[in-house]
């Protein structure tokens, strides 16, 4: 018969690491159920089919099945590839002037202590001991905007101009630099980078900046933080069926091992 103990073994097997896998992510996306513009991921699988053709001994097998006819025969499940849900998070008003949210397409730039870009949702902007732009992980907005000391009134408008009015009573508006968003031609490329923020590479295409609002981009929305699209709900109930799934799978593979150990203890002539 073309299964064997072994491959009993290794079907039972692959069923266990891809829901332990799949298990991470969906645990991943309910630890940031609360984080600012967290995108949720989920998981992809494969089921492994070979095709085999069938001699005499393995066609005696089946009801209706001769020597040479081919068949399916399942290998166990793969996972290929976990991805990115990049739908739209709710937005919650919070009137900081440096909170941003983009509604549409579209990714703030920073960049890290290492000085390596990411992009991200995560519009929760605050000014550092120097007056730069950070977000809530010490990340630098990109192209850097730096409020003077002297300011004591800032706004951001929806074409993403950085205006402060000096504190002198009078003077009029100045601009101090302009939020461009970046968007990708193919945004499921990116890779994560941890810290709730994306690497560009060449699947997803390099940055393409420009003004919110213009060439498809998100406009943008001051005084405003889009929520993670984290669904608590559907996280629950998929949470509950992988479990379910883990656990067959787990019995499957000790029982993989109960057959292998009666082999071993089976007398050999």
């Amino acid at each position: 018969m073309p299964a064997s103990l072994n491959q009993l073994w290794n079907v039972a097997g692959s069923g266990v690491h891809s829901q332990q896998r799949a298990m991470e992510v969906l645990s991943n996306n309910i630890a940031n159920n609360n984080t600012v513009g967290f995108k949720a991921s989920q998981s992809r699988f494969q089921a492994v089919i070979r095709e085999v053709t069938l001699n005499e001994d393995d066609a005696g097998l089946f009801v209706t099945a001769q020597a040479g006819d081919v068949i399916q025969e399942g290998m166990g499940t793969l996972l290929t590839e976990t991805t990115h849900i990049f739908s739209q998070g709710t937005m919650q008003r919070t009137e900081q002037p440096f909170h941003m949210a983009i509604s549409g397409d579209g990714f703030f730039q920073v960049v890290n202590g290492d000085g390596q870009v990411r992009y991200t949702r995560a519009g929760d902007f605050r000014q550092d001991a120097d007056g730069r732009l950070v977000n809530s992980e010490g990340h630098y907005l990109t192209p850097a905007i730096t409020i003077p000391a002297d300011v004591s009134e800032t706004y951001v408008d929806a074409s993403g101009r950085v205006l402060g009015r000096p504190a002198q009573a009078g003077d009029e508006p100045l601009l101090l630099g302009t939020i461009e968003i970046a968007q990708f031609d193919n945004p499921d490329g990116l890779i994560n980078g941890g810290q709730n923020g994306f690497i560009a590479n060449d699947v997803s295409g390099q940055a393409q900046l420009g003004a919110p609002g213009e060439e498809g981009r998100g406009i943008l929305l001051s005084g405003f933080l889009e929520n993670s699209n984290v669904d608590l709900g559907r996280e629950m109930v998929t949470m509950l069926r992988t479990q379910r799934t883990y656990s067959l799978s787990l019995r499957a593979l000790n029982l993989a091992d109960q057959i292998h150990g009666m082999a071993n203890e089976l007398p050999r002539t």
